[in-house]
């Protein structure tokens, strides 16, 4: 059976080609526990021009982060369509564990607000290509730093300041071509969404995630493991586990399969690879 025969939610999707983006449906998220929310600081002034700021994109960010992982729940358990282009089935389990407790019941996991996000570049590593980094992994202080051009990348949830009906609306919100948006055909650079980079950097807390198959990382053992062509069908399945880029698409396919109702074909190499915001090359998170 189709994945969108199985998967799609009764939603307002009907506004579709309509002038206004559609309001994105929700695949089980209920609001954050205060426990569950990241924290900001001084990077992040309240009254800071223009709207929606960083502020709110990263609160937003928060929210559709988990988001994701609502979608992955409402299927991977029966997924036999998008899920054997990342993982191995023999994982599945604990895979699926990992999505459980990150989601913890659309509330988001209590060890989230645990985090400091700042913007603040203190180790020189955004580079030419980082949309964020994260470190301190195994203490109860974690950090996520975001990097300039991660504010570049668009939201799911609604935006403060930020009406769908606006007319630079499709600046701001991921959507579907069919809603006029940029996710067409492919698995591409476009899912990744601003709380899709957040997702990736909450893998790498391995005080949280506890990981049967060890800490959850970036390029393991050496092999491209950032965008869309590494992870989809390229890197061995006994390294897509600990790859935090391949979770990260996972969740995003699966969602925006329910969202645009269709089945994504696999991503290009040299297009849906080549993201503006790093070069026309795969941003690294």
């Amino acid at each position: 059976m189709h994945l969108i025969r199985t998967l799609f939610l009764t939603s307002s999707l009907s506004l579709a080609h309509a002038s206004v983006l559609p309001s994105t449906p929700k695949p089980g998220i209920r609001a954050l526990s205060k426990r569950a929310e990241p924290n900001t600081g001084e990077d992040f002034p309240e009254d800071e021009e223009p709207v929606p700021n960083r502020l709110n994109k990263v609160e937003t960010a928060f929210k559709d982060a988990i988001e994701l992982t609502s979608a992955v729940l409402s299927f991977i358990e029966t997924d036999e369509t998008i899920y054997p282009h990342y993982f191995d089935p023999a994982d599945r389990e604990e895979i699926t564990r990992i999505f459980r407790d990150l989601n913890n019941d659309g509330e988001g996991h209590d060890m989230l607000g645990n985090f400091l996000v700042q913007t603040t570049d203190l180790d020189n590593a955004c580079g030419d290509r980082g949309l964020a980094y994260s470190g301190d992994y195994n203490t109860e202080q974690p950090f996520i730093v975001v990097c300039p051009r991660a504010f570049n990348k668009k939201a799911i949830g609604d935006l403060e300041g930020k009406d769908r009906g606006d007319e630079d609306a499709r600046d701001f919100y991921a959507a579907c071509a069919e809603d006029g948006g940029d996710i067409a055909d492919n698995v591409s650079f476009h899912f990744n969404t601003l709380g899709m980079t957040l997702l990736h950097e909450y893998l790498h807390y391995d005080l949280m995630i506890q990981s049967s198959f060890g800490s959850i990382v970036d390029n393991p053992d050496g092999e491209p493991g950032y965008g869309p062509v590494a992870v989809y069908d390229r890197l061995p399945k006994d390294l897509a586990r600990v790859n935090a880029d391949s979770y990260a698409y996972y969740a995003a396919e699966v969602y925006w399969s329910l969202i645009c109702q269709k089945e994504f074909q696999g991503p290009r190499e040299g297009i849906d690879d080549a993201d503006p915001d790093c070069g026309e090359q795969t941003c690294e998170t």
